[in-house]
C-alpha cells in the first residue's frame, strides 16, 4: 500500500480581517522576513532520512519500525526534486517512486512556508508568548480551508484535497520561523482517512556564504480507518549548493502547461567527493560550544592521526573538518542539554571531502553521555496514551546529553567515526 502526501501552492485573495494588536501588525513582518528567506535560498539539496514506522491493523498494538529510507533531495526553482543519493540527475517531483509501499510525503522546504505565510490564504490568529530554551517565542495560530487546495491526500481507496489548521512559533527577535505543527480538517466524506498531523521544525544551515532557514526534522502521523497507522520521522542533513542544469520544454500538447524538465546536476560546490568507506576516523573538537552558540554555528575539527587506505595517505594529521552545531536545546526542565554536531566536510590531501560516517564512540567525560537512540513522542490523535517510537542516530551526526548548571562542550572533545563513502 501506498499513502501519499501531498503540499500544492495554495492560491487566495488576502488574509481575513485582524485587529490591530501590535502581534498582528508584526504578521506581516514575519511574511516579509520569510519572503526574503525564500528568496535567498541557493539552488541546494539535502540527504533525507526517513524513518517509518506502521501499525497495519486494529490488533497490533504498537506502532512497528518498517524501514528506512535515504533520498536525496534537490531545491530548484522552488520545486522540490527527488533522486537516489548521490545522483546527479533527478528525474522525480513524487518520492512513491523509491518506495515498495507505506507512507511518504512531500512539500517540506518551501511549500508549506509558502501556503502559510506567502499565498495570503491562510486566517492567522496570536495565541501568545512562550519561553522556549531561554528564548523569546511568539505563538500563532493558522487555519487554510480546503476550498483553497493546498494539501491533497492519497491513500487506498481515494485522494482528496483537504484543510489544514494548526499552530507556527517565531523568534520575537529574529522573526525566524522554528516550528509548525498542524492537522488536516474538512476531510472529504469519501476519503478513508482519520487523522493526519505534522510537524516541522526549522533552524539555521550553512550554505556557501549563507547561514539560511530550512527544515532540520519533519514527522508526519496518519491514522485510517480498522486501526492502520503510520509514522514518519525525517532528518534532513548535508545540505550543500550545486550549480544546475535545467530546462523547460515548448512542446506540450496545445491547451497544456509546457513541462518544466527535471535538474541535472552540473557542478557541485566543494567536497562533491566523499571520503572512502570502512575508514576509521577520530575528530577532535577545536572550540568549545558555549550558550552563546546557536543553531546551525560553523564548528571546526581536526583529524586525529593519519587516514590512510591502501597505502595511500587520504587525509593527514590535523586535517581541518568542518560542520554545523545542529542541534542545541534543553531536555526537560533540568540541568540537562541535548547537543547535536553535524560534521560536513574534511581537507584531504588531494581535495576537501564529504564526510559522511556512522559515529562509534565518543569521549567518556563528567556530564557527556552520548545519545546513539532517541525516543521519540508521536503526535497520535487517537483517545489512548501516548506513544513513542525509537529512532537511530543520523550519519556524520553526533548527538549527545550534557548535564550541568550551563552548557559547556569543551574543546578537545573527541568522536571516533567509521566511513560510509558514498551514499548509497
Amino acid at each position: 500500500m501506498r499513502v501519499l502526501f501531498l503540499l500544492v501552492l495554495a492560491m487566495g485573495c488576502g488574509l481575513s480581517a485582524q485587529s490591530l494588536a501590535p502581534e498582528m501588525l508584526l504578521v506581516s513582518k514575519i511574511e516579509a522576513h520569510l519572503s526574503d528567506e525564500l528568496a535567498r535560498l541557493p539552488n541546494y539539496t539535502c540527504l533525507q532520512t526517513i524513518s517509518r514506522f506502521r501499525k497495519p491493523d486494529a490488533k497490533h498494538a504498537q506502532l512497528e519500525a518498517l524501514d528506512q529510507v535515504r533520498l536525496e533531495v534537490v531545491y530548484n526553482e522552488r520545486r522540490e526534486w527527488y533522486g537516489s543519493p548521490g545522483d546527479r540527475s533527478f528525474t522525480l517531483e513524487n518520492p512513491v517512486g523509491f518506495i515498495g509501499g507505506g507512507m511518504i510525503g512531500t512539500g517540506a522546504f518551501a511549500l508549506e512556508v509558502h501556503n502559510i505565510f506567502l499565498s495570503h490564504a491562510s486566517q492567522i490568529t496570536y495565541q501568545g508568548e512562550e519561553q522556549v530554551a531561554g528564548r523569546s517565542v511568539l505563538r500563532y495560530g493558522f487555519h487554510l480551508s480546503a476550498l483553497l487546495h493546498a494539501m491533497e491526500v492519497s491513500v487506498l481507496g481515494g485522494k482528496g484535497t483537504v484543510g489544514e489548521e494548526g499552530a507556527f512559533w517565531v523568534d520575537r527577535q529574529t522573526l525566524d520561523l522554528l516550528r509548525v505543527e498542524a492537522h488536516v480538517v474538512e476531510i472529504p466524506p469519501y476519503l478513508p482517512l482519520d487523522s493526519l498531523r505534522t510537524r516541522m521544525v526549522y533552524g539555521r544551515t550553512r550554505i556557501g556564504e549563507h547561514a539560511v532557514l530550512l527544515p532540520q526534522q519533519a514527522e508526519m502521523y496518519l491514522a485510517e480507518p480498522l486501526g492502520l497507522e503510520s509514522f514518519n520521522r525525517s532528518e534532513f542533513t548535508h545540505c550543500r549548493a550545486f550549480h544546475v542544469s535545467s530546462s523547460v520544454s515548448f512542446e506540450a500538447p496545445e491547451g497544456k502547461t509546457p513541462a518544466v524538465r527535471a535538474p541535472v546536476l552540473t557542478a557541485a560546490a566543494e567536497g562533491s567527493d566523499f571520503l572512502p568507506a570502512l575508514l576509521k576516523v577520530t575528530v577532535e573538537l577545536t572550540s568549545p560550544i558555549t550558550p552563546q552558540d546557536t543553531v546551525g554555528a560553523l564548528i571546526t575539527g581536526k583529524i586525529v592521526g593519519e587516514v590512510v587506505r591502501k597505502g595511500r595517505r587520504i587525509a593527514a594529521d590535523g586535517a581541518l573538518v568542518r560542520g554545523r552545531l545542529r542541534r542545541l536545546e534543553r531536555y526537560g526542565s533540568g540541568d540537562t542539554f541535548i547537543v547535536g554536531l553535524e560534521f560536513l566536510e574534511v581537507d584531504a590531501v588531494e581535495q576537501p571531502l564529504r564526510f559522511y560516517a556512522d559515529l562509534l564512540s565518543m569521549d567518556a567525560r563528567p556530564g557527556i553521555r552520548s545519545l546513539l537512540k532517541e525516543s521519540v513522542p508521536v503526535p497520535v490523535s487517537l483517545p489512548r496514551k501516548s506513544v513513542t517510537v525509537t529512532v537511530n542516530e543520523l550519519p556524520g551526526v553526533a548527538t549527545f546529553f550534557v548535564t550541568g548548571p550551563e552548557l559547556h562542550v569543551p574543546a578537545g572533545l573527541r568522536t571516533v567515526w567509521r566511513t560510509r563513502g558514498i551514499l548509497r
